[in-house]
């Protein structure tokens, strides 16, 4: 089925790219007025569709906050795959994609606001889509951690890793880095520890006999 073909969903037929401007709008909406006080004629107004339409494709605000998640994860993953089509294997790998993450959290005017005046919501959401989160940043994490030295030695699973790695994306989302790309160089170096192998330890220098004073002939 073509991707303008149109879907029964007992509010007659949808269109697919009707849908897509209206999520699109969403956005706009959200970073300009915000979470809390969104309404569904700013929605509306930012998509340039009637609230008739709207409300065909969208009934209550919750449900369209819903899609518009799930819309938003579907496009990220998107872009992050098409970011690392051409990028090297290995740590330059990781470094494409982390350096992708800060730039779209840094650059999305909806995330930011969001982040900056609804902290509560922010923090629901993050409980409730952190096994999602998981899955999506896996999609390119887990390839690359499962050649690293405690998943090859059976010390950690490649699972196990990702929930680590992603739990540490989401640190530096909340608390940005001025330099995206210094935050990136950070998260990358932790895949370095995580590749290289240990330094052989140094063996200890033999300790030198200590000159024993002879007393003999000492009164």
């Amino acid at each position: 089925m073509p991707s303008s073909a149109r879907t029964g969903n007992g509010h007659g037929e949808l269109s697919a790219r009707t849908r897509a401007r209206i999520l699109d709008g969403a956005m706009l909406a959200i970073a300009r007025h915000g979470l809390s006080k969104l309404g569904m004629s700013d929605v509306s107004e930012s998509a340039g569709v009637s609230r008739g339409t709207l409300y065909r494709y969208f009934p209550t605000r919750e449900e369209l906050l819903q899609h518009l998640g799930a819309y938003e994860t579907l496009r990220f993953q998107e872009r992050v795959s098409e970011a690392l089509r051409d990028a090297p294997p290995g740590a330059e790998r990781l470094r494409t994609a982390l350096l992708y993450v800060a730039h779209y959290v840094e650059e999305h005017p909806a995330i930011r606001r969001v982040l900056e005046t609804e902290p509560a919501f922010v923090l629901r959401y993050l409980r409730a889509e952190f096994p999602a989160l998981c899955v999506a940043t896996g999609a390119f994490l887990a390839p690359l951690l499962a050649e690293t030295r405690p998943v090859r030695d059976g010390v950690a699973t490649a699972e196990q890793l990702v929930d680590w790695l992603t739990r540490l994306m989401i640190s530096a989302v909340l608390f940005p880095d001025a330099d995206p790309e210094g935050m990136a160089r950070s998260l990358t170096a932790v895949y370095g520890l995580l590749t290289h192998p240990p330094a052989p330890a140094r063996a200890a220098r033999p300790r030198r006999p200590t000159a024993r004073r002879s007393h003999r002939g000492q009164r």
